[in-house]
């Protein structure tokens, strides 16, 4: 096949730049997780026909296409069945017209996503019959990377950028770095960042300048010096999603004693993946940072069993990895006196710690707490969503909480009471000869039961 020249990719790149693309910033296979029909499963009359390769893939394929999230609009003011392929994004968030494949940052996450989408799946399908799993270096460092990026591209983020949303002290450091990489505008800073976290390996990342500084050390705190717990709801809890909810945190802000500094300190970032499932990273300095200014953690008392790693034995044809800090190095040295050393391929084992009701309540309300008037907030079930909307009512006599969700409360509460006199008088009207034998048949195995 001959290449295209001169004016013939010209053409196609003017077409490209023309073209509207929808770009998820909470991408589709986590919101799978929460489609009211994301079918696992259906029933067949016709058994020979299922079993055509084309019939499978082309119900995967509706399934995808025709997935709904039941959703409270806030704006609008109302529960809404949303399509997830149209769902938390907005048009040409990374489209790059300075960068000769326009399309390159869409690309390169796409890749990243697909590598933290089997991940997901594989802690998703572990928590449904084990206690436990075990995770390779290089891949948690593809995942902690993605967890970055999902908040890093989130819709206040990168609306941050595109409307140059910054203190004083923040604006100066920008503008000098744009003038260091010859860049015109803010959001120009925002994809290269994107750019640069993608095709920088994890360990690397805090030392790349083409990132902007503030960025690096905000990957660092949170990327490199936290450790991952996955908090596992029990039968009768769900987690939600909101708009800015992946990587929300729960920590204080204060004024340094010294110099008279604004800060913040998080003690938790969240990660919701699935209904059942979050992925919190947990400060390691979180109880000594508190104890100094009179702060504890709302979430002190919640289940945070640390990974358990297993390190490989020095051997001359390992690669061994450091995250190049000081503390790092001290711990590889330790290492070494101990026969072992840091590797791509060490294993982690984590626990599914199961938290209780209180703590599910805890981590819905802290999202619910940080929404803006553009709220999309997805739920699984009415009936929970409305104990979880009681609870955080609840908890403004003793936390501080910003909204008022009177107005959800009563839709859900309207919802909840509806009478069903059609279901039922339709289930009543079926002939008793419309009876038929049918298979069940799972979408993603090769098993299958009669019913």
């Amino acid at each position: 096949m001959k290449k295209k020249k001169g004016k013939g990719r010209l053409d196609e790149r003017i077409a490209v730049q023309k073209e509207d693309e929808y770009h998820h910033y909470i991408p589709q296979f986590l919101l799978m997780n929460f489609a009211i029909n994301n079918y696992g499963r259906i029933f067949v009359g016709n058994d020979n026909i299922y079993k055509e390769k084309k019939h499978k893939q082309s119900f995967k394929n509706w399934n995808k296409k025709n997935a709904l999230l039941q959703a409270y609009d806030n704006k609008n003011g109302q529960i809404i069945n949303s399509p997830v392929r149209r769902t938390y994004g907005y048009m040409n968030m990374y489209k790059d017209l300075d960068n000769k494949d326009v399309m390159y940052v869409e690309k390169e996450l796409s890749k990243l996503e697909e590598k933290a989408s089997h991940m997901i799946k594989d802690i998703i399908n572990a928590s449904q019959t084990k206690n436990e799993i075990v995770l390779v270096r290089k891949n948690l460092e593809n995942l902690r990377k993605f967890l970055f990026i999902m908040n890093y591209r989130s819709r206040s983020r990168w609306s941050q950028f595109a409307d140059e949303k910054f203190d004083f002290m923040t604006r100066a450091l920008l503008q000098k770095h744009m003038e260091e990489h010859k860049l015109k505008k803010a959001h120009e800073v925002w994809l290269q960042n994107i750019r640069g976290i993608l095709e920088t390996p994890h360990k690397n990342i805090k030392d790349d300048s083409r990132i902007f500084s503030v960025d690096r050390t905000d990957y660092q705190q949170r990327m490199v010096d936290c450790f991952l717990v996955i908090w596992q709801a029990g039968d009768n809890d769900e987690f939600i999603i909101t708009s800015n909810g992946f990587g929300i945190f729960e920590g204080f802000s204060g004024i340094l004693p010294f110099g008279q500094l604004p800060f913040q300190f998080a003690y938790h970032w969240f990660y919701v993946i699935s209904p059942k499932l979050v992925l919190v990273l947990c400060n390691h300095m979180a109880e000594f940072v508190g104890s100094q200014f009179n702060r504890k953690s709302i979430l002190a008392n919640a289940p945070h069993p640390r990974p358990i790693p297993v390190y490989a034995p020095i051997s001359e044809s390992s690669h061994s990895t450091t995250g190049g800090t000081a503390f790092d190095d001290k711990f590889d040295e330790q290492l070494k006196r101990m026969g072992f050393e840091r590797t791509e391929n060490d294993n982690f084992t984590f626990s599914f710690a199961k938290i209780s009701s209180e703590t599910v309540s805890l981590v819905n309300c802290i999202l619910l707490n940080e929404t803006k008037p553009d709220l999309i907030l997805t739920f699984l079930s009415p009936s929970y969503l409305y104990k979880t909307i009681v609870k955080y009512h609840k908890y403004m006599e003793i936390y501080v909480h910003d909204h008022d969700y009177t107005d959800l409360k009563k839709l859900l509460f309207k919802e909840l009471n509806k009478t069903h006199e059609e279901d039922l008088n339709l289930r009543k009207n079926i002939p008793d000869g419309r009876i038929n034998i049918w298979t069940v048949r799972e979408i993603n195995s090769r098993f299958q039961t009669d019913v």
